[in-house]
């Protein structure tokens, strides 16, 4: 472009001086309409390159304020991973019981920190079902439990073979039709291996066969993946569904209600303490400390940060030991994950609904 002005202005500059010239010849009409033609042209190119170097420089001053928007954002969805494990600390002081009552589990409305809001939610992970346990196999006493779980949420109970033949160390496909070890992975478009040993995250069950986005969105809020195969239930966090595939003497409505309205009232702290609920006389002390615990060790904690418009998410799973908590994996995320990534629902930070029944139901469909 450069270069064509200068030509332009070459030709602009002889014909102005062939015109202007004592010695040349008076100048033709035509000559004077090409002079100002060129004229015209020159002055609408310099303006074509002079808004194109602002709308250029704009974009690249909007791009810079999102970029330093989204990293202020991050760092206050780490931040909130901070919070949440100090918020985990004070309630442990409080005593080694965890309920549903406890500081950590209250639905806090967006925080604002001055240099942007932040949501925080903490979720007690030793409430689901631990899919590490089926390690063991489709039929062990896990395995059975994912398998009742899977029924009474509606989905296909063959699932439990995939998963178990994703962490067992063998090659041998277990029972089942959806059964799938290293031959299976191979036909993939982008061949891949199970990894043949316990799960690492959540999201790692994307790549277990069978399990598409609509069966992780359903299963989320009743299953888990813990870095230790412990397959001990929290009974005062755990939902319905999770109780009620603990044994099959549980799968009772009215029992599971009773035992749901008791640790409304005061929460369980032992396996006696159970034994108030009518009905749970048939368990033993040892069968309740088979199956329950009292106490969490492992949460999941979702921060979300809002800056200028840009917004940015951590999700981690925190170890508390004795009260003080570390950091198991923190997976960084771009937008909302309050409510947004779990359920693909996109939904401003301080959307009213977004910590509400309204949305809770929404995630769940």
């Amino acid at each position: 472009m450069t270069s064509t002005l200068a030509r332009l202005g070459l030709l602009a500059k002889q014909s102005t001086a062939a015109a202007t010239s004592p010695f040349s010849p008076p100048p033709r009409h035509g000559e004077q309409g090409i002079a100002l033609l060129l004229a015209l042209l020159t002055m609408v190119l310099l303006a074509v390159v002079v808004m194109e170097f602002t709308v250029s420089a704009q974009v690249d001053y909007r791009r810079a304020a999102m970029w330093l928007a989204g990293r202020r954002a991050a760092l206050l969805a780490d931040g909130g991973v901070t919070l949440a494990a100090e918020v985990l600390h004070q309630d442990y002081s409080f005593g080694d019981t965890d309920s549903l009552k406890d500081l950590w589990a209250r639905e806090l409305p967006p925080i604002d920190t001055g240099a942007g809001m932040l949501a925080v939610r903490i979720e007690d992970e030793q409430g689901k079902l631990n899919l590490n346990g089926l390690a063991t196999g489709a039929l062990s006493p896990a395995g059975r439990r994912f398998q009742a779980l899977l029924e009474k949420l509606g989905l296909e109970t063959t699932l439990a073979s995939p998963v178990a033949d994703w962490l067992d160390r063998n090659g041998d496909p277990g029972p089942g039709a959806m059964a799938a070890e290293s031959e299976w992975y191979a036909r993939d478009p982008v061949p891949y291996e199970p990894r043949n040993g316990p799960l690492r995250s959540y999201a790692e069950l994307a790549l277990v066969r069978g399990f598409t986005p609509a069966v992780l969105a359903r299963l989320r809020r009743f299953v888990t993946v813990l870095p230790q195969a412990d397959s001990k239930v929290n009974v005062n966090t755990a939902p319905p569904e999770v109780l009620m595939v603990m044994d099959p003497r549980l799968d009772d409505e009215f029992l599971v209600r009773r035992l749901l309205e008791a640790r409304t009232v005061q929460a369980f702290s032992k396996p006696a303490s159970m034994h108030v609920v009518n009905g749970m006389e048939v368990f033993s002390d040892t069968e309740l400390d088979r199956m329950f615990t009292f106490s969490s060790r492992w949460f999941r904690v979702r921060s979300t940060g809002e800056v200028g418009g840009a917004m940015r998410s951590a999700e981690a799973l925190l170890e508390r030991d004795s009260g003080i908590s570390k950091i198991v994996y923190l997976l960084p995320r771009r937008g909302p994950n309050i409510v947004g990534l779990d359920s693909g629902i996109r939904a401003r930070i301080d959307d009213a609904g977004l910590f509400g029944a309204d949305a809770r139901r929404a995630a769940n469909r």
